[in-house]
């Protein structure tokens, strides 16, 4: 008795995909070292930069702002813009849902020498219309999470 070729292919398939989203769920969970600026207070906020890739490069790279109030409450209600260099305009960083997190990439010319800068304004709470920039050198050492 001869199979058909899609009675073949499916089982395969499946276990093709199973093989491919294990080897990405391993190489998601590796060790690597990420780059860690900061912290740096700003009234009841904290703020944590993570820099990816690891190390910096020359060119663009993604930075993830991550801003908290206390050990567990995201710092939502916040309008992030990152640049790196004075004469760039500043770039509006995506908020990740409710979680406190920022993400942005920059373009970034010399890690050894720059720093990133960060600006906040509250748009919501309290504070509402307050704001600040923050500076975050980029030549920080790597740090294991």
């Amino acid at each position: 008795m001869k199979r058909s070729p899609s009675v073949f292919f499916i089982p395969c398939f499946k276990k093709l995909f199973f093989i491919v989203v294990f080897v990405g769920l391993l190489s998601a969970c590796s060790t690597e070292q990420s780059v860690i600026l900061g912290p740096q207070q700003w009234q009841d906020l904290g703020f944590q930069v993570e820099a990816r890739p690891s190390p910096l490069r020359v060119g663009m790279n993604e930075f993830i702002v991550v801003a908290s109030r206390g050990k567990y409450k995201p710092g939502v209600g916040l309008v992030v813009m990152l640049r790196v260099s004075e004469n760039e305009e500043w770039r509006q960083a995506i908020q990740d849902g409710y979680t406190g997190v920022y993400r942005r990439a920059v373009k970034v010319d010399d890690p050894a020498t720059q720093s990133l800068s960060v600006h906040v304004r509250r748009v919501k709470g309290d504070n509402e219309g307050d704001e600040t920039v923050l500076l975050f050198p980029l030549n920080q050492k790597r740090a294991v999470q």
